[in-house]
């Protein structure tokens, strides 16, 4: 069997619910994964309310057994996108419903708080969560931090394959005016941290920077925190957006991205950022280690408002050092995170695991 007739079902979100998940998935399309294999996209989680949701997986677990069963629909291989809590529950159905018919399963992992998940559950949730793992033929994980850390709770074979994205050509004419941050607004991530950051520097770096929140989350929340403390000629909190091409007008004006987060896997936004050349301010957690190094940002503790405020400080003084962080960084995503490279590794996997050769 040639690669490309291998037949392949990736289940996830509904493309439309915005994380990193979907960004993932659709820039496995972008680059021609569905080129390289006969891909069909199954979406199982609308990303609504609680009753939503459950109706949406329910007809579409319906539907999925109708395609197995009745319509007697056959797949090589499957894909699945986990993350933790209703993601997992929903998954565990599937991939028993999966292990009936004997389909190979690979299970990519991308739950950020998982390992809280899995630590602070009962016994049986445990339990639960390592014969979910141990059904599946292989684990994805992102980064050799979780790659370890699924090893220590499963039988089943895990390989790294990190985030990817696509490579950009830095332009240098755009004035950078703004410190962004992508993704969800809310503690987890350290929106609250950075208001306290802005409120610590309000005095100390240029009028001219706008720090740049884009997301969805507790945005009124953060607004008026913002307002309470008179910072709202500091910030724009522009919402969740979806226009690709806004997304790269602001990565294009940035200076610097922050990512303040308390937990994360291997962020989509991280790589986003540093496709664009831009200097990384973040924590030393998840997978962000292994992508963000002395040589192309800095990392603090989670939590840590002086150590944020510092580094921030350090690299708005230091132009050169930006200037050679932005090269750095447009060179590491080429080499170590390009999208097209991924998309090989991937299409080689499903060949090895319906084979059965690792």
């Amino acid at each position: 069997m040639r690669v490309n007739e291998v037949k392949v079902l990736m289940i996830g979100s509904n493309l439309k619910v915005p994380g990193g998940i979907t960004r993932v998935v659709k820039n496995y399309y972008d680059a021609g994964l569905n080129l390289k294999v006969k891909l069909e996209y199954f979406p199982t989680y609308l990303g609504r309310g609680n009753i939503a949701n459950i109706a949406y997986f329910t007809l579409k677990y319906i539907l999925l057994f109708f395609n197995l069963f009745i319509l007697r629909k056959s797949y090589d291989v499957v894909h699945i996108h986990m993350s933790y809590k209703g993601s997992f529950v929903r998954k565990k159905h599937i991939i028993k419903l999966l292990n009936i018919k004997n389909i190979p399963i690979i299970l990519h992992m991308h739950g950020s708080q998982f390992k809280d998940f899995y630590n602070n559950g009962t016994q049986k949730r445990k339990a639960e969560i390592c014969n979910i793992l141990n059904r599946v033929d292989v684990i994805i994980a992102l980064g050799l931090q979780w790659k370890e850390f699924y090893k220590s709770i499963s039988s089943t074979k895990v390989i790294s394959i990190d985030n990817a994205v696509f490579p950009k050509k830095i332009e240098a004419k755009n004035e950078k005016v703004y410190l962004t941050s992508m993704g969800v607004l809310s503690e987890r991530k350290g929106t609250y941290d950075l208001i306290k950051v802005v409120d610590k520097l309000r005095d100390k770096i240029d009028s001219k920077y706008k720090f740049l929140l884009a997301g969805n989350g507790d945005i009124e929340k953060v607004k008026s925190i913002i307002k309470d403390l008179n910072l709202e000629d500091y910030f724009i909190i522009p919402g969740w957006i979806n226009d690709e091409q806004k997304i790269e007008e602001i990565y294009k004006k940035s200076v610097l991205y922050l990512l303040p987060s308390y937990n994360e896997g291997m962020p989509m936004s991280i790589l986003e950022a540093m496709s664009y050349g831009l200097p990384i301010i973040s924590t030393n957690v998840g997978s962000i280690s292994s992508v963000v190094e002395e040589e192309n940002g800095i990392l603090v503790n989670p939590g840590e408002i002086n150590e944020i405020s510092e580094a921030i400080l350090q690299l708005l003084n230091n132009p050169e050092k930006v200037k050679k962080i932005r090269k750095i960084n447009s060179s590491k995503i080429d080499h170590d995170y390009n999208i097209y490279n991924s998309v090989e590794l991937l299409s080689s996997l499903y060949t090895k695991v319906y084979r059965k050769e690792l």
